[in-house]
């Protein structure tokens, strides 16, 4: 037993050794020096026995006390202690095996740390979930509430198999708080409710949330927690901070819930060929990878085959009602080992995130629409209706003379294709091209009210162009026109989101975009309500908001697939539920030249003829596949 477990011992508190959890009334197990496997050896024992077990444990000058563990708790020591190392990144290498972690506790702090421990065994139930933290340089506690962090935990949170019994997706009526909404009423939801189930500075998963002061809008990022270099997060712009921060954690909890499952567990390893095609998607209609790219480098997939084995997820087809099956990457994009190995390039695009699954699979298609508009205009360069930024909207005349001043122009074009969903494409664009500042940004916005789509796109571009010099200070190398003129002339040396939006700032870049400027007046547009008549049209109840829209793209040849990814803690806990949308055919964002993925996608050849936007349908070597300048 360690000294530290001998002094509590002393101390009368009932410590015993990890090997002796078992059935008795609640004790202490101390581990002073410790590895990881021994959380899961003494999580196992205590989910397998009758004895709350409080662990308490040292980690250089941190003593962390719980949770409790027991049969049926809510999170076992192992995933505790994995979200915990998740915050610090991969400046932890919490993956490597035989990991080894103690520390030691001054003898002053022996009295606080008795006291704590003994509150926490007089009342366990109320310390369910939670962990306490004791520093001993600054003499503080602090509690936090924690989540299984290992979705299927075997523990703690292991998953039900994904069957094809469970995909098919309902959809019952889902009445709007207010037809001009579009969302339905949520109190679950508010900055305080979403904050207090989401936000934790040891645990996460939102493990950061910043603000932003020096910008045209309250920015808010919220941070996620995880172990890889580049960390994923929600950011939210609004006119408040406190709305900023709450549309941060909405859009943080969507893409928590859409990198990797959380309510099933994978349970299908084959290949397309070994599967049904009636109840299967064929990833060539998802749109392939050139096969120009796929020796590669840079190129960091397998090149797909019908006989290449990987992992698939059962979907549910909204169009044509039936079973879907989808590969799992496809479905989740973020995994860090899925199932079989990835052939498809695949990001957020198309997770939605709703208070209810309808919600959720409607403002997954807006995103779906949203990127595939832009794709579109650009690869069939196919010029757009300018739109005038609306003067009498509360928020766009605002971020318009922010960018006046800053010697930018705010322009807006009608994108909107045969998703039917008014879709705006935004250029923030340099009125002086021998000015040397960076020239263009762009961003997209699709939503039933136009001026929600106007006021999306603009708020991502006009922050983008406010804040690239704080981010050429902070990154030097993020505008270095010696870096970029090569990628020019070789699409490929384009490898990051980063890539695609600064080498279409250069001057050079300008004929790329120029089908957008046309000899009009640059100042000009006409009037959103002459663009998109009768709209927004109010929608009493989603539901049927979404069924109509369904029936609009069946109509136009489109299958619209849907994966339920709700996380259970959300819906019971927020009320939340997510979804992810995919539509055969569309155009999939993607970020890296490599990974562009426009093969076998007639659309992208014939619809910008059905609109009259092209004198002609298109040929593949028509297009102008540059490197997409999307945020």
């Amino acid at each position: 037993m360690s000294t530290l477990a001998t002094a509590l011992r002393a101390l009368d508190l009932p410590v015993i050794d990890p090997d002796q959890v078992g059935v008795g009334q609640p004790a202490v197990v101390v581990l002073q020096d410790w590895t990881r496997e021994q959380t899961e050896q003494l999580s196992r024992a205590a989910y397998a026995g009758d004895r709350p077990v409080l662990p308490v444990r040292l980690d250089g000058g941190l003593v962390l006390i719980g949770p409790v563990l027991h049969r049926d708790a809510p999170v076992c020591l192992g995933c505790a202690e994995s979200a915990r190392l998740s915050v610090f990144g991969p400046t932890v290498p919490q993956r490597t095996p035989g990991l080894a972690y103690g520390g030691l506790l001054p003898p002053t702090l022996l009295a606080p740390l008795a006291a704590l421990l003994a509150g926490a065994l007089a009342d366990p139930a109320g310390h369910e979930g939670m962990v306490l933290a004791l520093r001993a340089d600054r003499l503080t506690v602090s509690t936090h509430r924690v989540r299984p962090a290992r979705q299927g935990c075997a523990v703690c949170a292991p998953l039900p198999d994904d069957t094809a019994q469970d995909a098919r997706i309902t959809l019952p009526p889902s009445p709007a708080a207010d037809p001009y909404a579009f969302r339905a009423a949520n109190e679950r939801t508010t900055r305080e409710g979403l904050r207090a189930e989401l936000f934790d500075w040891r645990h996460g998963p939102v493990a950061h949330l910043r603000r932003t002061e020096n910008m045209p809008l309250p920015l808010v990022t919220a941070e996620l927690s995880g172990d890889s270099a580049i960390r994923e997060s929600g950011y939210g712009r609004a006119r408040t901070f406190a709305d900023a921060e709450r549309v941060g954690l909405f859009e943080a909890a969507e893409r928590y819930t859409g990198m990797r499952p959380h309510g099933r567990r994978t349970a299908i390893t084959a290949s397309y060929a070994e599967l049904d095609p009636a109840t299967t998607i064929d990833p060539a209609r998802l749109g392939l990878h050139d096969p120009a790219y796929l020796a590669h480098p840079e190129f960091k997939l397998e090149a797909y085959t019908p006989e290449l084995r990987t992992g698939w997820v059962h979907g549910w087809s909204l169009t044509r009602d039936r079973l879907a099956t989808v590969p799992e990457h496809v479905a989740y994009w973020g995994l860090h080992a899925s199932a079989g190995p990835r052939f498809l390039y695949e990001s957020s695009n198309g997770c939605g995130l709703g208070n209810s699954l309808t919600e959720a699979v409607l403002y997954g298609l807006y995103e779906v629409a949203e990127r595939d508009a832009f794709l579109m205009a650009w690869y069939a360069r196919t010029p757009l209706r300018r739109v005038a930024v609306p003067a009498d909207d509360p928020v766009l005349p605002h971020l318009a003379d922010r960018l006046e001043a800053a010697g930018y122009r705010l322009m807006f074009f009608d994108a909107t294709n045969d998703f039917g969903v008014p879709t705006v494409l935004a250029l923030v664009l340099h009125r002086d091209p021998a000015s040397g500042a960076p020239q263009a940004l762009f961003a997209a916005g699709a939503h039933p009210d136009p001026r929600a789509a106007m006021r999306s796109a603009a708020a991502e571009a006009v922050v983008d162009a406010i804040v690239t010099p704080d981010v050429v200070r902070a990154k030097p190398h993020y505008l270095d026109r010696a870096r970029l003129l090569p990628m020019l002339d070789d699409p490929a040396l384009v490898l990051t989101l980063d890539d695609h939006v600064a080498l279409n700032t250069l001057p050079e870049a300008r004929e790329r975009y120029d089908f957008l400027l046309g000899d009009d007046d640059p100042d000009g547009g006409d009037d959103w309500r002459e663009v998109w008549p009768g709209q927004p049209a109010p929608a009493a109840d989603l539901t049927r908001l979404l069924t109509d829209t369904l029936a609009r793209l069946d109509r136009a040849g489109l299958e619209v697939v849907a994966v339920d990814q709700t996380d259970p803690r959300l819906r019971d806990r927020l009320g939340l539920h997510a979804a992810k949308v995919i539509v055969p055919g569309s155009l999939p964002m993607t970020f890296g030249h490599v990974n562009h993925r426009t093969r076998d996608l007639s659309r992208l050849l014939e619809v910008p003829f059905r609109l009259g936007r092209a004198a002609a349908p298109l040929r593949y070597d028509d297009l102008a596949r540059h490197p997409h300048p999307f945020p």
